[in-house]
């Protein structure tokens, strides 16, 4: 019987330490170990990004944990907050589910600079783009009809008129 308990013992510290290899920032997320987290954040060896069986983010997980000193260390070395795992949850989702005021609001903050940076981000290409289409004109006329009398006279309509000439 107890070379049976042995075996166990053996097999579930294998399984721990492959855990421990493949998947290393969520190992030390799951012991709040935040420390040797940014040190080997630090290093930039690992993905960051990379999903558990679960489909949970090192972020993630620290968030679903409670873990307040891990999240704030991998949102430091700019963790994605808008990943979703295999059912959807977003990582706001898991702040607002641990009821804790200042994980959240550490979270909705970065979450809104990572919106506003990408999309402030994208301005450059976008007015590279447009200078570098040629002069169009395109006209897009829309409008509402119904087939109950007079209804379609109170529905809106519109023609919009879209032109680009020169660089801008």
């Amino acid at each position: 019987m107890e070379r049976i308990f042995d075996q166990k013992r053996q097999n579930i510290n294998m399984s721990s330490e492959s855990l421990r290899k493949r998947y290393p920032l969520h190992w030390l997320v799951w012991y709040n170990d935040y420390s040797n987290l940014d040190t080997e954040l630090q290093k930039n060896e690992h993905d960051i990004e990379l999903k558990d069986p679960r489909g949970r983010t090192p972020l993630m997980l620290a968030v679903t944990l409670g873990h307040l000193e891990s999240t704030r260390v991998l949102l430091r070395h700019h963790a994605n907050v808008n990943t979703e795992n295999k059912e959807g949850f977003t990582v706001v989702h898991e702040a607002v589910s641990t009821s804790d005021p200042e994980l959240l609001q550490v979270v909705l903050e970065t979450r809104d600079l990572q919106r506003y940076s990408s999309r402030v981000g994208g301005i450059p290409e976008l007015l590279k783009r447009i200078r570098d289409t040629p002069d169009f004109y395109v006209e897009m006329k829309w409008e509402f009809t119904s087939w109950v009398p007079l209804v379609s006279r109170m529905c809106p309509s519109d023609t919009y008129k879209v032109y680009k000439s020169g660089k801008y």
